[in-house]
Formats: structure tokens, C-alpha cells, sequence
């Protein structure tokens, strides 16, 4: 029994040592076979391994980077700026592109400042002139001339008398150019007087690259506009409240002396933009302008307007409105800087020897802010109170800076009253602090101060990959 173990023992250490060669003719064998694969410039076989890819390979392929341009900017600065820290940059074809929020403030720009044909988006100026001029039951004769205008139609015939109000949706909704004549032929009597009225609000409005020749947009000469002028129309326009019910609308059915109109907006935002509410605007196409857009959208209580002039496709033109827009809501947000129950610090009580009162702001400060502008720098100044102190009463202040332009100041004021030494009380602290100097003590308490010198703003969420069923 004891030989057979014996012999049991033998066999497997011969099997070690087997298999330990092996393992070393395989390596050495590996190393030749790389030794010639790079003597004789031999491709080694593809690999049939079945482990997971590499993140490098999962990783988006330079192709869907963003059309950045050297002339695009961000917040007024280079959009190169912003690519070394991230790549959500708007991919974005049209050859002038702008996107601006209610209050003016111009996100993104390409040339905004060029001067090209509008085309239709001319029929918001049309409007508008209207709007402000006439009221909306006036009643408009369409002429032989308008009813014959070349160009889209919302099927006007001679003869028909419509009321503003529908003549509004008739003008922008299918975008009719008929539509546009007949309000301009009733209000100023002649096309080109109307165009006079366009030119004249366009100046009010600080419209200094725009010039109108008519009233629809079908010319080309002498008739022309820019991204940064339209955004300045666009929030113009859109504080109208009919104007906003007129542009929102997809579909529309109207009966105009007896007759059946029924409309389809000649915008497709609805069909590209997520996660937003469309609002508005308009559409135009001529030759010379190429497909232009003027778009707006609300979300999360921000509204926000995109002009794209001379896009080369006709859908494109809402798939370049709908990347502005998406790219501007995940990156200008409402952010909360302080709220009245958020401490801000402690205020001294110089009168006093150990009191202090806590401070707050009076109430809560938001504020609309560019994430990709970085960080929020938070200032806060308080000053100490000799005597007595009342509930509310200010003790400081704090200002929000981001990079260097103030965003928000609010004012600090103390939770609490507080009333000055008595007599009695003053006999005693003037003793404390006569022994207390020769012992270094601190006459009164030391204020404090509770809030960071930064606000950190929440990251954006992040950009979604290419959609290409949507570009289908």
C-alpha cells in the first residue's frame, strides 16, 4: 500500500514538471513568432476574443463632433473658449444662427451681424405693426392685387372681408402672402406706406441692419435683416399676448364669408424639439435666403428664441432651432443662491460683551445662470451693531458675481431684537473690560461669516447622441 502511494506521488510530480515546460515552450515559441512577425513586417491574425470592447472604442468618432466655426461665439466669447472644457457645443449647419434668452442675453451666435434676406420671417414685423395699430374685429376687404399675390397663400379670394384677428392667422400660420398685402393695402392704403410704418418700428426697436421693401418677404433687394435684429424682434413680439396665441398655433380652422379654412403651421418644431413647449415663431424660403427660421420655446419657465437665416435644407433649418434650444436649456437654468432660512452668519453685538445675533437674507434669491460659465463667487459683507438691534434690521449684504459680472445682491438682516445695556449692565461690562484689557480679552464677541465664498452650479445633464431616426 505504502509502494502504490509511493509511486502515486512520482506520477504526479512528473505531471508538474510536464506541464511547466510546456507552459515554457509556448511562451518561447510566442516570443519568436512576435521576434518575426516584426523582423518580416507579418499583420498578426485578428483577434476572436469575445471580452467586452474598450471604452476608447464605445467612444463617439470625431465625425459627430460639432460644427464649430471660427466665427461662432458663446456668451460673447470665442466658442473656443469653451471646447477645453467641453464638447456640447451647438451642432448647428445654417450659415447665421443665434440663440437668445426673453431678456436679450445672446447665448450663441454665428455672423449674427451679417446682413441677409429674410424671406417670410417678415411677416412678424407685418404683424406686429398691425397689432399695435388696428383693432382685431377691423374688417379688411382683400383686393384683386393681394388675392393674385405670387408665392404661399392661405387662399384668399377677391372680394372676401375677413377680420384682422383672422387675417393674423392667415398671415402666419401657412405663411399667406396674401394675407400680408391685404393688411397692409387696409391700413396705409398702398404696400410700400405699410413698409414705411415696418422700417420706422424696426428702428424704435434698435433693428439698426434691417431695412423692409415689403411686406411678406418674397423681395430680395433692399430687403434685409440680421440673426441679432430678429432675436430683438422675436422678444419684441412674443410680450404681445395675441401674437404668442397666433405663432403657437399648429393647426387652425377658421370660416371666412362662409367658406372653410383650414390651416397647418408651416413650422415642424413640434415634430424635433424634446423635453420643451413650442411657442412660436415663423418660417420664410426664398431662393436668396435660403430656409430660415425664427423658433421659440418654454421650459421650466425659461423661454428662449433661436434664428437660423440661409439653412440649406428644409428640415434641417427646425433640427438646427431644436439643437440651439435643447443645448440652451440644459445650460442656463434657475439655480437658487440662498433662501431665508439658510444662515449667512452672525453679527456681533458691540455693546455687549458675549452677544451675537444670527443673520439671514430676507428672503430667497434665484437667479437665471450659463452653467458653462463656471463657478458663482459668493461676497458677503456684515457689520457689527453698537446699541440695540430690531428684528429685520439690515446688517449686510451679499453679491453674486460670475466671471466678474454681478448676477444678484441681496441685502442681511438680523433674526431677532435685541435691546441696548441698561444701566446696571453697563456698570458691569465697563468693569469686565477694564480687568479683561489687562488679560487681553476681547471687548465684545466676534461676528461670523456661515456661507461659502463659492456657489457651485449644478452640472447640466448630459447631451444625448445624434438622434438619426430624427434626421430621417
Amino acid at each position: 500500500m505504502q509502494q502504490r502511494l509511493q509511486q502515486q506521488q512520482t506520477w504526479k510530480v512528473v505531471v508538474r514538471v510536464l506541464i511547466v515546460l510546456l507552459i515554457i515552450v509556448a511562451m518561447a515559441g510566442s516570443v519568436l513568432l512576435g521576434a518575426l512577425t516584426q523582423s518580416y513586417g507579418l499583420e498578426p491574425a485578428a483577434s476572436t476574443s469575445l471580452a467586452a470592447p474598450s471604452s476608447a472604442s464605445l467612444a463617439p468618432s470625431t465625425s459627430l463632433r460639432p460644427d464649430m466655426r471660427p466665427q461662432d461665439r458663446i456668451d460673447g466669447r470665442s466658442a473656443s473658449e469653451y471646447r477645453s472644457s467641453t464638447d456640447d457645443i451647438p451642432d448647428v449647419q445654417a450659415q447665421f444662427a443665434g440663440l437668445s434668452t426673453s431678456d436679450g442675453r445672446v447665448l450663441f451666435e454665428r455672423d449674427a451681424d451679417v446682413a441677409v434676406p429674410m424671406a417670410s420671417t417678415t411677416k412678424m414685423m407685418t404683424a406686429i405693426v398691425a397689432l399695435e395699430s388696428t383693432p382685431l374685429d377691423t374688417m379688411m376687404k382683400v383686393t384683386l392685387g393681394a388675392a393674385n399675390t405670387p408665392g404661399t397663400e392661405a387662399g384668399l379670394e377677391e372680394g372676401m372681408m375677413v377680420s384682422l384677428h383672422d387675417l393674423l392667422y392667415c398671415l402666419l400660420v401657412p405663411s399667406g402672402n396674401d394675407a400680408a398685402v391685404v393688411i397692409a393695402e387696409n391700413l396705409s392704403g398702398y404696400e410700400s406706406r405699410f413698409v414705411e410704418l415696418m422700417n420706422e418700428k424696426a428702428a424704435l426697436l434698435g433693428m439698426s441692419s434691417t431695412h423692409y421693401a415689403d411686406s411678406s418677404g418674397l423681395s430680395d433687394e433692399d430687403h434685409y435683416s440680421t440673426v441679432r435684429d430678429y432675436l430683438k424682434l422675436a422678444q419684441y413680439c412674443m410680450k404681445n399676448p395675441v401674437f404668442r396665441e397666433v405663432v403657437g398655433t399648429r393647426h387652425k380652422e377658421l370660416t371666412i364669408d362662409g367658406v372653410l379654412f383650414e390651416f397647418e403651421s408651416t413650422s415642424q418644431l413640434w415634430d424635433v424639439l424634446d423635453g420643451a413647449e413650442v411657442t412660436g415663431i415663423k418660417t420664410g424660403f426664398i431662393e436668396e435666403s435660403g430656409y430660415c427660421f425664427v423658433g421659440s420655446a418654454v421650459k421650466n419657465g425659461i423661454e428662449l428664441y433661436s434664428v437660423t437665416f440661409r439653412g440649406t435644407d428644409g428640415i434641417e433649418r427646425f433640427e438646427d432651432a431644436a439643437e440651439l434650444l435643447e443645448w440652451g436649456f440644459r445650460h442656463y437654468r434657475t439655480i437658487e443662491l440662498v433662501n431665508p432660512y439658510q444662515l449667512v452668519g452672525t453679527v456681533a453685538l458691540t455693546s455687549w460683551i458675549d452677544k451675537t445675533v444670527s443673520a439671514f437674507a430676507p428672503s430667497a434669491v434665484r437667479v437665471q445662470v450659463f452653467d458653462l460659465n463656471g463657478p458663482i463667487a459668493q461676497e458677503v459683507s456684515l457689520s457689527d451693531i453698537e446699541g440695540s438691534v430690531v428684528q429685520g434690521q439690515e446688517c449686510g449684504s451679499i453679491i453674486w458675481l460670475q466671471r466678474g459680472e454681478v448676477l444678484a445682491t441681496s441685502p442681511v438682516v438680523v433674526s431677532e431684537s435685541v435691546g441696548a445695556p441698561g444701566f446696571f449692565d453697563g456698570i458691569g461690562i465697563g468693569w469686565s473690560r477694564f480687568w479683561g484689557g489687562f488679560f487681553g480679552d476681547a471687548p465684545h464677541a466676534v461676528g461670523s461669516i456661515a456661507l461659502k465664498s463659492v456657489v457651485e452650479v449644478p452640472a447640466a445633464a448630459p447631451a444625448t447622441l445624434p438622434d438619426q431616426a430624427r434626421a430621417a
